[in-house]
């Protein structure tokens, strides 16, 4: 019989069954269907930024041109180097640091309070699709999320149990500077285990605890001069928000999967767990502590993102989450065996379910949008037809450049960017192509104004399929049959548009006389009119000009009590005038998931001709139509509603 120590390798296993199956279990999670989990945006990116000749260019052009610290971006440069780019050869060192992050919250939720604590803390981790989600993810998330554990354990051991062997010595500024190397906030997040340390550790071993904190800094000082290149940079205002008030609250629905009845099962768990059990000794100062880290790295990011630049969303505060659950569960008390193995099928089996069937992890974020977008063309080419794409062209070029897909040439195929290319150079396209081909495919992320979608609706109003991806759509589109029927229609239905006047509607359109600024509208309440927050409105008008310097402005708002949430305008130059007869035709469009009108006090959609120049007009046609878009769009940090 093989022995380890004093006990047998089957004592141990039976000793350790839980946490062991716990383990194997956020392995397997992580590593389901291996060969398919995609790159994602960020990933593609920082690949993108590997393809240098020596070190020195990679800092300079693939590092300091960046927002993140050196150290994943080098290691990518030379894993990548030795084992290629695989997506599972890539992503395997994350999965492993996903793992041992679970592995370190165990220990330390074991150590700072008792064993059902660190069983509790490891069993979420491992099956919640947050930290699930950024292990799949070679970016310097779930590497962090293991360096800050692994600081955090043997800083803990130091602090609060004053055990000074070597080993906790050793790796304490080693792997305080790999935080820092890592991401900033994981940095932050080291920084400030680090400062509370130096209140918590005993007076007499706060010299060589400096002494510890010193070692730190100089083992990550070669890195200051890039640290300054990128302070330089400011936060992510080009993309990113500020936070809203809700941003805490949102976030924790969000760790906890969206879930009420997660939540409801948490909450029962903490409630029983506090007050049956056995009394064991616990760190109440350790777990105390442990709120404090985080409330203080969540506030410090959230108030530089108000006040400096925007820097805070979910992924940077994963560093400080294991805290959170250690601070939520860390007052239980310990339980025995049978019970602990009930609380962690329980938290297991719920959060598998929810990971699987609702959060939809294994379909939603196994489909990449660069890779889709083109594998999606293949149904086109059944028939003579020309895709349009809108993507980030490199990203996905990076696939055909591998050999993993075919992207037609440009005589079959349009790659296009936005603002460089025009509502109006769309406009032009598709007159080209109108008499060429019968049916046109569309695939774009959804960063793509959904008016240039509209345009092409107009041209090919029928929607043979829709295929839809997380912050991605494609379309293969006909003409013929519009797919959808208006809502409204000035030449159908005049009476659902208001201020319209029965005398002014003649020769076929309606008529705005010199000097008259405001003609007929359409309002509606978004309660009576949105089915899924997912969905979208297209309004589409024909207007015939006096004069074909007019400006007349297609307006759409969104209006709340007295307040205009919404104001958009889309005035006539914008559009291609038609020389022989002076017609234009004005779209606008809105997502109603981009507006979280539910927060909203009885929101209204109003849209209406506003003929600025106030010489003669006439609306030929005015058109609302309500489309269902892609619930998908959000799906990985949004509930997903169809």
């Amino acid at each position: 019989m093989v022995k380890t120590g004093k006990k047998s390798f089957s004592d141990f296993i039976k000793e350790h069954s839980i946490i062991l199956g716990i383990l194997l279990l956020a392995l397997i999670l992580r590593c389901y269907d291996l060969f398919s989990i995609p790159y994602t945006h960020d990933e593609l990116s920082g690949l993108l930024r590997t393809r240098f000749g020596s070190f020195h260019e990679l800092i300079a052009k693939g590092v300091k041109v960046d927002g993140h610290p050196a150290f994943v971006q080098v290691f990518l440069y030379y894993w990548t180097g030795l084992f290629g780019t695989s997506e599972w050869i890539v992503k395997l060192p994350f999965i492993f640091s996903g793992v041992g992050g679970v592995y370190f919250a165990y220990k330390i939720g074991k150590r700072w309070s008792n064993v059902t604590v660190g069983l509790i803390v490891a069993a979420i981790i491992a099956t919640s699709q947050y930290p699930l989600m950024y292990s799949q993810i070679a970016r310097p998330y779930t590497s962090g999320f293991f360096f800050t554990l692994w600081f955090a354990y043997h800083w803990g051991e130091i602090v609060f149990f004053k055990n000074y062997a070597r080993k906790h010595l050793i790796w304490f500024p080693v792997a305080a500077a790999l935080c820092a190397y890592n991401h900033h906030f994981s940095m932050l997040t080291a920084g400030l285990i680090g400062l509370f340390g130096i209140i918590y550790t005993s007076r007499d071993f706060l010299r060589n605890y400096l002494v510890l904190c010193l070692a730190a800094i100089i083992l990550y000082s070669p890195h200051f001069t890039i640290l300054a290149a990128q302070l330089k940079m400011g936060g992510l205002s080009g993309w990113l928000g500020k936070p809203e008030p809700a941003f805490l609250s949102h976030y924790i629905y969000y760790i906890f999967q969206f879930s009420t009845i997660v939540i409801i099962l948490y909450s029962g768990i903490i409630v029983w767990t506090r007050i049956s059990g056995i009394n064991v000794k616990r760190n109440s100062k350790a777990i105390l502590f442990s709120g404090i880290l985080f409330f203080t790295v969540f506030f410090t990011g959230y108030f530089y993102s108000i006040y400096v630049a925007p820097v805070l969303q979910p992924s940077v505060l994963i560093f400080a989450y294991p805290f959170l659950l250690l601070f939520l569960f860390g007052w239980a008390k310990e339980q025995d065996k049978k019970t602990n193995l009930i609380l962690v099928s329980a938290i297991i089996l719920l959060n598998c379910f929810v990971l699987v069937f609702q959060r939809k992890h294994y379909s939603v974020f196994y489909k990449t949008p660069f890779k889709q977008l083109v594998l999606d063309v293949a149904d086109l080419y059944k028939e003579p037809g020309f895709a349009i794409i809108f993507s980030d062209e490199p990203k996905t070029r990076f696939y055909e450049e591998r050999g993993d897909l075919w992207i037609p040439g440009p005589e079959q195929c349009k790659f296009i960017t936005v603002p460089e290319f025009t509502e109006k150079d769309l406009e032009a396209l598709l007159d080209q192509l109108s008499g060429r081909y019968d049916q046109i495919y569309l695939g774009a992320t959804s960063s793509l104004p959904p008016s240039y979608r509209t345009i092409i609706l107009e041209t090919y109003p029928h929607i043979i399929w829709q295929k839809n991806y997380f912050s991605a759509s494609t379309l293969l589109v006909s003409k013929g049959k519009p797919s959808e029927k208006p809502i409204a229609d000035i030449t159908k239905n005049k009476n659902l548009f208001n201020g319209y006047n029965p005398g002014k509607w003649y020769d076929g359109g309606y008529h705005f006389e010199k000097d008259e600024e405001w003609g007929p509208g359409y309002s509606k309440e978004l309660s009576k009119l949105v089915k899924r927050p997912s969905d979208l409105v297209d309004v589409v008008v024909k207007l015939k000009l006096s004069d074909p310097k007019q400006e007349p402005l297609l307006v759409l708002t969104i209006q709340s009590g007295d307040s205009t949430i919404v104001f958009q305008g889309t005035p006539a130059s914008r559009h291609t005038i038609n020389q022989k007869d002076s017609t234009v035709t004005l779209v606008q469009s809105i997502k109603f998931i981009d507006l979280k009108y539910q927060k909203l006090e009885n929101p209204t959609l109003n849209t209406f001709i506003w003929n600025r120049d106030k010489n003669p007009l006439q609306i030929l046609s005015f058109r609302v139509i309500y489309r269902k878009d892609n619930p998908l769009t959000y799906g990985l940090y949004e509930p997903i509603v169809e």
